[in-house]
């Protein structure tokens, strides 16, 4: 029985590895004829190169949690480039949608944690620190998205 826990031990621990690596490195699709392949942002290989220096559950997650804060830094850094780029009412929509958008991160990381703290294995949590990053990340790149379409090239 004891032999039993464990191999399921060091089974969890070699899943939550495997599987939390899918999910926080930043898988590509292989792209079609002529369309080519982005590069990854600098912040999604900070976050691989920190895992492989520390591929522990703690080290996963401090990798995760530090890509959340510069993907954070780069959310800001975009939003204030479009608040300085666009006229008084664009600022206004822009904060309101902004406020909306802290409104959703919020209830949205308080789900995920309420979702991964009822999984067994250490897995979860680096899951969980991935799928937060997740969130941050989508969001700095649709600002980044609305400010090079709109002001880049200007």
């Amino acid at each position: 029985m004891k032999k039993m826990r464990i191999f399921k031990s060091m089974l969890t621990a070699l899943a939550a590895i495997i599987l939390s690596a899918f999910i926080i490195i930043n898988y590509k699709a292989p792209a079609f004829a002529g369309e080519s392949e982005t590069p990854k942002h600098e912040i999604d290989i900070f976050v691989e190169k920190a895992m492989d220096k520390d591929p522990s559950t703690a080290g996963m997650i401090a990798a995760t949690e530090e890509g959340e804060k510069k993907w954070d830094a780069e959310l800001n850094k975009y939003y204030k480039l479009l608040m300085g780029a666009v006229d008084k009412e664009s600022q206004a929509a822009l904060k309101k949608a902004q406020l909306a958008w802290i409104t959703f991160r919020d209830a949205e990381f308080e789900m995920i944690a309420t979702l991964y703290s009822k999984k067994e294995g250490t897995m979860y949590r680096v899951i969980a620190a991935g799928a937060r990053m997740e969130v941050v990340k989508k969001r700095a790149l649709d600002l980044k998205l609305l400010y090079d379409e709109h002001f880049a090239n200007n």
